[in-house]
């Protein structure tokens, strides 16, 4: 059932206006925090040699190496 007087809450004691105020009271202002160095972006690709079409290294015969990526022993 709705209570006919919603604004009844404001007529309690305690919820008009305080007797008083209080100072205002301000928050201290943060110093700015100093910056960091700006993010570069490394080529890591590069490193790897060739890639293929999806990004991955692609394969290079390399004679040191078998088909396994293992060192060859001579």
């Amino acid at each position: 059932m709705k209570d006919n007087k919603d604004h009844a809450t404001l007529e309690l004691p305690g919820f008009g206006e305080p007797a008083f105020l209080l100072p205002e009271t301000r928050k201290p202002v943060p110093a700015p925090r100093p910056r960091g160095k700006k993010q570069e972006q490394l080529d890591l690709l590069d490193v790897l040699g060739p890639t293929d079409r999806t990004g991955l290294p692609a394969w290079v015969h390399d004679d040191n190496t078998d088909l396994t990526g293992l060192p060859v022993w001579r």
